[in-house]
């Protein structure tokens, strides 16, 4: 399977800023793929002092659940070793097999790898600064690899993406959601 894997810079950090963190770097990533008419929104962290731009959509109570999932995971284990979070872009492919015909498969196409170790204390100027650095490479990795497969559907999210948080009992089992199949009422008056 050729894909791009695109590792961001381990970000160092306080249990306490964690989800927020989590929640700012997935939501990046995110609306760096958003193709289709979005209604953005500015955030700024409570732990830091950062601001960056999400999707204001369906989408936020799986992110919120990925960040707690985290969270969760670290409490079980009482480890501050390093802690994984896989965000990756399929496309839907014609599955060509002997026996089924008309079938598709979800191929990934991109998958951004987020690391995080957690330390006793941390500068909010030292975590402003990494999170300032991570949203750059996202930006960076965006816009230059011409990577996107053929875009076949005007919804915001084109692509199905799933998102694996390491420690997780289902971090083998792809949790694909299917955005661009959910019957949602969306607005695109801008």
């Amino acid at each position: 399977m050729n894909f791009h894997q695109y590792p961001l810079k381990t970000i160092y950090l306080e249990y306490s800023q964690l989800k927020e963190v989590t929640q700012c770097l997935l939501h990046s990533i995110l609306f760096q793929r958003s193709l289709g008419n979005v209604k953005p929104k500015d955030v700024t962290l409570d732990c830091v002092e950062f601001s960056y731009v999400k999707i204001d959509d369906i989408n936020n109570k799986l992110i919120e659940e990925k960040s707690e999932e985290l969270l969760s995971n670290i409490m079980k284990k009482k480890s501050k070793n390093a802690h994984q979070i896989w965000f990756s872009f399929y496309e839907k492919r014609e599955k060509t097999t002997f026996f089924s015909s008309n079938s598709t498969e979800n191929v990934c196409w991109e998958q951004w790898i987020l690391g995080f170790v957690l330390v006793p204390s941390m500068a909010p100027q030292d975590l402003a600064n990494q999170l300032t650095d991570c949203v750059q490479k996202i930006i960076e990795n965006v816009n230059q690899d011409k990577i996107i497969p053929p875009v076949t559907s005007s919804n915001q999210m084109t692509f199905p993406f799933s998102i694996q948080v390491s420690g997780s009992e289902n971090t083998r089992v792809t949790d694909i959601v299917w955005n661009m199949f959910k019957t949602t009422t969306q607005t695109t008056n801008l």
